[in-house]
């Protein structure tokens, strides 16, 4: 397993530099440590954010954070990988702070309870908060390339049912998180990243919280040793970001 100390998460903490004193690092480098299947360290980095965050309801927050941004992620970048990263993470919980792991397992499902209309009326709508008047355009080429059922699945599932509770992870977070998996995925997943890169910046996010996302991401790459398949020409447009 690559090297990874203190030190580093300490790099991690100080790339962001917007008005958010909580911003989630942690969930952005669990991210890409779940991308590249190091799920040893998704834990490590709970246990970074656990050990830094000042009293135990923050703790709780932060784990709950964590989770919920690893759950979102699995359909982004993998379902097994979401189910090993969020195995791994209650395991590194249990292990270190087992009060905390009993706190979280008190937890229920945020979206059993949810309703077709409600899932697809709140997908839609969080949809079309990430890509505006581009909505329809999107939805039509999903729909026209799987028969129909790509775009349903979009608005339902995706959307409506994980990326729009917003009670861990709000809608900049997610919609983070989203650019975030697809520029770490890198290859042809990365070039969907454009995307998402304005998505995020439609519900909020500015440069501070972009280009800490990528910091982090290529931080994680160098320290394991990586290199993803990302041509300047083709990501020009992160350059965009610069003017936010």
């Amino acid at each position: 397993m690559a090297s990874v100390n203190q030190a580093f998460f300490d790099k991690l903490t100080s790339v962001y530099h917007g008005q958010n004193p909580d911003w989630p690092w942690y969930v952005y480098a669990a991210l890409v440590f779940q991308i590249n299947d190091k799920m040893d360290l998704v834990g490590e980095t709970w246990k970074a954010a656990h050990d830094r965050a000042q009293d135990q309801d923050k703790q709780f927050t932060v784990a709950r954070k964590l989770r919920e941004g690893l759950l979102k992620a699995s359909v982004l970048v993998g379902f097994p990988l979401g189910i090993n990263a969020l195995t791994t993470l209650r395991q590194h919980i249990k292990k270190v702070a087992p009060h905390l792991e009993e706190r979280l397992d008190q937890d229920k499902s945020l979206r059993s309870s949810l309703q077709r209309a409600e899932k697809d009326k709140r997908g839609k709508e969080f949809f079309t908060a990430v890509y505006a008047q581009h909505t329809d355009k999107v939805l039509h080429n999903m729909s026209v390339a799987s028969g129909g059922d790509l775009s349903e699945f979009a608005i339902n599932a995706v959307y409506g049912d994980l990326m729009a509770e917003t009670s861990r992870l709000d809608m900049k977070e997610t919609t983070l998180l989203e650019f975030l998996a697809c520029y770490a995925s890198a290859g042809s997943v990365g070039l969907q990243a454009k995307s998402h890169m304005y998505g995020s910046h439609n519900v909020g996010n500015k440069k501070a919280e972009i280009m800490a996302a990528v910091e982090i991401c290529r931080l994680v790459e160098a320290q394991l040793g990586m290199v993803k398949e990302r041509s300047e020409k083709e990501y020009q447009w992160l350059a965009m970001a610069d003017r936010w």
